[in-house]
């Protein structure tokens, strides 16, 4: 079998049966994470202006502030699901907090939110967290959107053609 690539992380995804067509061409994923990032900004992650392409990653560093102190086997589960997202490293859970880095062209906090959520832990309900995590959703949302459009063009600069 030929060796088809994850256009979002390159990971091999000759086996994946995860699919999404785009503008006429069809893109094999090797997981629904990277499908999902691909559909919401297929031009981050194929052209030739693509930040993924150039090698390019977005390090951030958050922290979650969870409802209550995850313990035991739930701080168990709690890690085995956040393990299995893309590009998430340095997790450290200590009581009701969580800081984890991860890369913003990979994954975003509000999926790094949901996975919490399908662990059985709830996020803060407390309106300083949910403010907090609708302006990290906004900021992300807005990065990803400008990386997306490539290169702008600025006072002394003509705009990019294509």
């Amino acid at each position: 079998m030929n060796d088809i690539r994850c256009p979002v992380c390159n990971m091999d995804a000759s086996d994946s049966d995860i699919c999404a067509n785009h503008l006429g061409v069809e893109y094999r994923f090797c997981m629904t994470q990277c499908r999902e990032n691909f559909l919401a900004r297929p031009k981050l992650y194929i052209g030739k202006q693509s930040p993924i392409k150039a090698g390019r990653q977005v390090i951030k560093r958050r922290r979650f502030t969870l409802d209550c102190p995850v313990v035991g086997l739930q701080r168990e589960a709690l890690l085995m699901e956040l393990n299995k997202l893309m590009s998430v490293r340095n997790i450290r859970v200590e009581g009701d907090r969580l800081s984890i880095d991860y890369n913003l062209l990979e994954i975003t906090a509000e999926q790094i939110e949901a996975a919490l959520v399908r662990a059985g832990a709830l996020m803060g309900t407390g309106w300083g967290e949910r403010l907090k995590r609708g302006w990290i959703h906004y900021t992300e949302e807005t990065e990803l959107d400008n990386l997306a459009t490539g290169e702008s063009a600025c006072c002394n600069k003509s705009p990019a053609k294509g």
